[in-house]
């Protein structure tokens, strides 16, 4: 066995330590073709695989598992705001029979996630204003709600109390106009 640190690893053990069956957790890349990827799509649908660990990438677009899902967590941050809009489409979408579904952001405070989200928010806001047709002049301008997502998370993660504050009094501003 290697030294080395694996994060699927560890959230396993620690996820049979709190009495997850270890045959109802499994790792996407254990999958070595399209067949053997889907034969575990399917078990997780029939709700025998209750925890799903993979990557963006080989878990993003072509997944259909959503039947039982409850909950999705993020582990890190993707640098495209499409990659996650892609990981909560695996959740938020019809055929699942949970009306009420959870997905979980985690970040560190006074890290270098702090700046990924401002690199996600920015790439947001441009993005929302060509799919809006609110050209940038010299201003750009939130519009719509996963800009405020974005810029919400990378204010908690500075760890800087001031910084959430005044995304707080942003949002009001916003409401008010």
């Amino acid at each position: 066995p290697s030294s080395d640190f694996n994060i699927y690893d560890d959230i396993k053990t620690k996820l049979i330590d709190m009495g997850v069956p270890e045959n109802e957790i499994e790792f996407i890349h254990k999958a070595k073709n399209n067949m053997e990827k889907d034969a575990i799509f399917d078990k997780v649908r029939k709700g025998e695989i209750r925890v799903l660990l993979g990557s963006t990438q080989k878990m993003g677009a072509g997944t259909n598992a959503q039947d039982k899902l409850i909950a999705i967590h993020d582990l890190d941050i993707p640098w495209r705001p499409a990659d996650l809009s892609q990981r909560a489409g695996r959740i938020v979408r019809q055929g699942n029979e949970n009306k009420e579904v959870h997905i979980f952001r985690y970040v560190t405070e006074n890290t270098f996630d702090a700046y990924l989200f401002q690199t996600l928010e920015n790439k947001q806001k441009y993005i929302s204003q060509i799919m809006t047709s609110k050209t940038p002049v010299r201003v750009a301008e939130d519009v719509d709600e996963a800009t405020l997502n974005y810029a919400e998370i990378k204010a908690l993660a500075t760890g800087n109390p001031l910084i959430k504050e005044k995304m707080d009094l942003d949002v009001e501003v916003s409401k008010l106009k």
